[in-house]
């Protein structure tokens, strides 16, 4: 579940709320509802494909996505919730049934920047542009990191986790510092 930019999917250079699935390593299952899997509430205040307005701009306002995933205790289903500048709500559910290892429990939680490209072609920029060390107001970030345990209760994430980053010359991420984190770069790097 987040965010993305793919022009070869939506004919576009926007960021589009996304979400994807599998239950096997992706033998099966899709991005959005390309097929059954993700159930899309009535009333929801976005659809997984559609376009993200506005976006951020360096100088300028500072857009916030809230996203959440997390198990109902009842259904067993994995609910998502989105919220864009605002408190986030329910927008649909991944069914437990698509699932086998999630059916139960999750045992990875990850989050992060990702940028693709053609061999022998710049990657792109990732987050503003902006590498992390430009800070509050420059560089994209990931505030109010929390873990939600099986009983619905929420900790901030206060301690790092081992980053991954494939140049650094191109693209990085801050340590977690009270529950935030910046990443992003200008991009340029050619595999």
């Amino acid at each position: 579940v987040g965010w993305h930019i793919r022009p070869e999917r939506y004919g576009d250079s926007h960021p589009h709320f996304y979400t994807l699935w599998t239950r096997d390593g992706f033998e099966t299952g899709c991005y959005n509802m390309d097929c059954p899997g993700f159930v899309r509430v009535n009333d929801a205040v976005i659809a997984p494909g559609d376009a993200i307005h506005p976006v951020s701009h360096v100088p300028g306002p500072i857009q916030n996505i809230t996203l959440r995933v997390l198990k109902d205790k009842t259904s067993g289903d994995w609910w998502v919730y989105y919220g864009f500048n605002n408190i986030p709500t329910g927008v649909g559910y991944f069914p437990k049934s698509i699932f086998s290892y999630l059916a139960q429990k999750a045992n990875v939680m990850s989050f992060g920047g990702f940028v693709k490209s053609t061999k022998a072609l710049p990657t792109p920029p990732m987050g503003s542009g902006a590498f992390p060390n430009g800070g509050k107001g420059r560089a994209a970030s990931f505030t109010d990191l929390r873990f939600i345990n099986q009983d619905g209760n929420s900790s901030p994430i206060t301690g790092n986790l081992t980053p991954l980053v494939t140049d650094g010359k191109c693209h990085s991420i801050t340590p977690i510092d009270h529950a935030r984190c910046f990443y992003g770069g200008p991009g340029g790097c050619v595999r």
